[in-house]
């Protein structure tokens, strides 16, 4: 009795757990079993051949990863030579698509996961930039305000502690594409606060060499500020009240030595006199922003600059050019026999350039034809000494405003 109730259980027992192959060589041959059967049913629903190379999956997968917008390493090292883990790399072709599709929604995703960093936003913000732009539809200063990456980014830079670390400074391509959104968006105050504080800080650095640099650094960041707020912000008449209000403020500070406030400001200074230079922009500065920008170059101007500086300020006054100091200059120039202009001659060109034209709007052609015979001398190389030889029958003076009239209708 016991002996048959054993074994109705065994039998009950077999068919709720079938038992499983008693060995490797069984499990390997019910494996092959199940592999072939799968394939054959694959093949009659599916008949096309999966390891054509024109239809493989590994292989768009892998075409897709190879594009320049993802780079070749990652994509060269992701498959084997069989083409193993095409599947499980679908999730990485999906997130940087997102990141080059979404990157605002990919930065923050990127800091709620503690994985953010400077760049991955420098990535993010270039993105955002090329989305901007690309888009026929918007405004690109409302586009830019409405995605708010600047604000993600400044966020970012305080919960991480970068923002008081301020190191991020020192990487220029970071700043620059930071700098527009910012100023899109209206967010000046950390910007005047990191620039503050930079002035400030400099004595902490342990080098001379170190303290250049950081300068160099700071002074970028204020340029990328003025350039920012000509193209995305208020324009130029805001830029150079900017620069007014930091270069005053940096004077008065006891902390900022005038060695520091030069260095600090000496490129956004010399791209808002290039910039004002420009026909288009000059007309659009009031008097007394012009007067306060042409006085400040004695403060943070190079020794050799702040004549051509100033003289190039007074010739790009869009109501009132005056070519008196332009003509000071080039005197100058072609009394030092040219070595006053080594340290910028493809400046002093176009200071030249542009003293010619005034004068010749003002009706003095003989002035202008001399400071196109110092042209001609001094940097032959860059304006060239004329097309044709001078005719010994017409004087000087008509054989440089000859000279002059082949130049600028080239």
């Amino acid at each position: 009795m016991r002996q048959s109730m054993t074994l109705s259980w065994r039998f009950l027992a077999s068919k709720l757990h079938q038992p499983l192959p008693l060995n490797k060589r069984e499990s390997q041959q019910l494996l092959t079993l199940l592999n072939d059967s799968f394939n054959r049913t694959l093949d009659r629903q599916h008949p096309q051949n999966l390891a054509d190379s024109e239809h493989s999956p590994d292989d768009h997968i892998k075409s897709l990863l190879r594009s320049p917008l993802f780079g070749n390493q990652r994509s060269q090292n992701v498959f084997s030579s069989r083409g193993v883990g095409a599947a499980q790399n679908v999730p990485l072709v999906r997130d940087l698509m997102f990141a080059v599709e979404q990157p605002v929604q990919y930065l923050k995703q990127q800091v709620a996961a503690g994985k953010a960093n400077i760049d991955t936003a420098k990535s993010a913000l270039d993105n955002q930039m090329k989305k901007v732009l690309a888009s026929p539809s918007l405004d690109p200063k409302e586009s830019m305000k409405m995605s708010e990456i600047g604000s993600l980014v400044v966020n970012w830079l305080w919960s991480s502690g970068q923002y008081e670390r301020m190191d991020f400074i020192k990487d220029r391509i970071f700043t620059t594409r930071l700098m527009p959104f910012l100023v899109a968006e209206g967010q000046y105050k950390p910007v005047w606060e990191w620039l503050q504080r930079s002035c400030a800080d400099d004595g902490q650095l342990p080098t001379k060499e170190s303290r250049l640099l950081f300068h160099k650094d700071t002074g970028f960041l204020l340029k990328s500020l003025l350039q920012s707020e000509v193209t995305y912000g208020r324009g130029l008449e805001s830029a150079v009240q900017m620069f007014m209000t930091n270069y005053k403020s940096m004077r008065l500070s006891s902390h900022v030595s005038s060695v520091t406030a030069q260095r600090i400001s000496a490129a956004a200074g010399a791209y808002l006199v290039w910039e004002f230079a420009s026909h288009d922009a000059s007309a659009s500065l009031r008097d007394n922003s012009i007067n306060d920008l042409g006085r400040s170059i004695d403060y943070w101007a190079p020794n050799h600059m702040v004549a051509p500086y100033k003289a190039l300020v007074d010739l790009s006054h869009p109501r009132a050019p005056n070519a008196s100091r332009a003509l000071k200059w080039m005197s100058l120039i072609e009394a030092s026999d040219g070595h006053l202009a080594k340290g910028g001659r493809q400046a002093n060109v176009r200071i030249g350039l542009r003293t010619v034209e005034v004068l010749l709007t003002q009706g003095s052609t003989k002035e202008a034809a001399r400071v196109m015979k110092i042209l001609q001398t001094m940097f032959a190389s860059e304006v060239g000494s004329g097309r044709e030889p001078p005719n010994s029958e017409e004087g000087e003076e008509e054989s440089s405003l000859r000279s002059l009239n082949l130049l600028l209708a080239t």
